[in-house]
């Protein structure tokens, strides 16, 4: 899964006949998630190798990917964007399931891991995150430390853990994953209860919000993913995470949330979006992605080897499928359970 000299020519071929073949000059829109100054490296870089403009429309940090999700509905008889690059993955498959993604076939997707894209071909993962637990290490040691996201519904944590809104951004797909893995066994509906009794706080502003309110000492905990720690850390703070378990037996470890590149079913300037597409799931843009700010985990074994600091050991193993299954009965039961945003 590299780029290749060969995927490298083909793109600036493709690029020639876009000329000839598309009115004006080549551009594709891109709806982005992720957080610009992550993204925007990688899209000049696309626009460098290929002459290939970029029109990049992002999202509200407290409204991540459900604000762009929600245009490509809205705009399904006349699309504007060509490409989802989103920070997550279940928004995606849903986009999916509704007919709004295309099947994207090509020399660099054709062997691309079943676990990480769909059957048909309408999206594919890469460069995920780890979903944490952030804490000031001055504040509390690592030692004392919960071992599972089960465990911070124990008393000890009362009135100290604070999560983003499910609604919006990974939090939600955090409790899918959640409800998937505990269903069968009444084991969610406890959590939640035994959370709620615990007094876990919602907060607006998305997962950002988190990890400002655990350096400000507004809680001790907080349920975030591995970038936002890591840019908070970048702004001046000096906080830690934890990669925290589900279980105890293998594959019940940290939750990883992928990156996602589908095109738009009736995408404006298809060839484009197929480039993007690939160059998405390169090796070039794992690199840019691992040393970026955002630190994501590379999925070829090569190119994680060169990152070992970025690896996860023993990842919670999501039938993705499955777990958006449970993305809107878990969002909410935990809203109603927990009561939506509250501040203390």
């Amino acid at each position: 899964m590299h780029m290749s000299t060969a995927l490298k020519c083909l793109l600036v071929c493709l690029t020639l006949s876009m000329f000839s073949c598309d009115r004006g000059a080549p551009v594709v829109v891109v709806y982005v998630s992720t957080d610009e100054q992550v993204a925007r490296p990688v899209l000049d870089a696309f626009e460098q190798e290929t002459g290939v403009r970029v029109l990049m429309v992002g999202d509200t940090e407290a409204q991540k990917t459900s604000g762009l999700l929600a245009r490509i509905r809205t705009e399904r008889r006349a699309p504007i964007a060509d490409v989802l690059w989103s920070s997550e993955v279940f928004g995606t498959i849903s986009l999916a399931n509704d007919g709004l993604l295309a099947p994207h076939v090509s020399q660099l997707t054709e062997a691309w891991p079943l676990q990480w894209r769909d059957a048909d071909r309408r999206w594919y993962a890469f460069s995920p995150r780890p979903r944490v637990l952030v804490y000031d290490p001055a504040r509390i040691q690592p030692s004392d430390l919960p071992a599972s996201w089960i465990e911070l519904a124990d008393h000890r944590w009362k009135s100290e853990v604070v999560v983003a809104d499910p609604r919006f951004g990974t939090t939600g797909s955090h409790m899918a994953a959640m409800r998937w893995w505990m269903q069968g066994d009444h084991r969610w509906q406890s959590w939640l209860d035994s959370m709620a009794a615990n007094d876990v706080r919602i907060l607006p502003g998305g997962n950002a919000a988190v990890v400002d309110a655990v350096r400000t000492g507004e809680a001790l905990l907080g349920g975030t993913d591995a970038d936002d720690v890591r840019a908070a850390n970048r702004n001046g703070a000096s906080l830690a995470m934890l990669p925290l378990r589900h279980g105890d037996r293998p594959g019940e470890g940290a939750m990883l949330t992928p990156n996602t590149v589908a095109i738009v079913q009736g995408a404006p300037h298809p060839r484009a979006a197929a480039m993007l597409a690939d160059w998405l799931l390169t090796n070039d843009v794992a690199r840019l992605l691992a040393e970026s700010v955002s630190g994501n985990v590379p999925l070829d074994s090569t190119v994680a080897a060169e990152f070992p600091d970025l690896a996860i050991e023993d990842p919670l193993h999501m039938n993705l499928i499955e777990v958006e299954q449970h993305r809107m009965p878990a969002i909410t039961e935990s809203v109603a359970v927990w009561g939506g945003t509250r501040a203390r």
